[in-house]
């Protein structure tokens, strides 16, 4: 009986990993817009390029709360900070 509740509590955690990883992976997106083509796109990032973005000044937020992309797409984006 002990060793079936030991292999219930591993699989428990296992399967709460999995959902948990899930979870981060969907819900920490957000939307920013860029220009496409002299259009404005609305484009989906996740949280890691997010940061990478936001630390080289890739992005930046407006005056009505968007989050806009300092670079075309298809553009690269910079490689360093500019200060």
């Amino acid at each position: 009986m002990k060793k079936q509740v030991k292999i219930f509590v591993a699989v428990l955690f296992f399967v709460l990993g999995i959902a948990l990883l899930c979870y981060g992976l969907l819900v920490h997106v957000t939307d920013i817009t860029a220009m496409e083509n002299n259009v404005e796109t609305v484009l989906t990032k996740n949280e890691p390029e997010m940061i990478k973005l936001a630390s080289i000044g890739g992005v930046k937020r407006d005056e009505s709360g968007w989050i806009n992309q300092t670079f075309a797409v298809g553009e690269k984006p910079p490689e360093t900070c500019a200060t």
